[in-house]
């Protein structure tokens, strides 16, 4: 079994530049998306850090790249089935 790897935000964006360069989602929003509890992991409130599960980060990408594919349209009788 693999063990579970947590990243700060801040270290989320450093390991997955492509983050904020291709979707503009940078610390702020990873910390946003734990709260909203989009992401697995905790926040200690006394000393005011996060720490997120890597792979639900994985996770979520993965998500929002297939509704993307969904939404796309073709024009001139092509489809978007496979």
């Amino acid at each position: 079994m693999q063990k579970n790897s947590y990243l700060s935000p801040s270290e989320i964006i450093d390991k997955y530049p492509v983050l904020q360069t291709k979707l503009n989602i940078g610390a702020s929003e990873i910390g946003l998306f734990l709260k909203c509890k989009l992401l697995f992991g905790f926040y200690d409130r006394t000393r005011r850090f996060a720490m997120i599960e890597e792979q639900s980060v994985i996770d979520l990408v993965n998500y929002i790249n297939s509704k993307i594919e969904e939404q796309k349209i073709y024009l001139n009788g092509k489809t978007n089935k496979k």
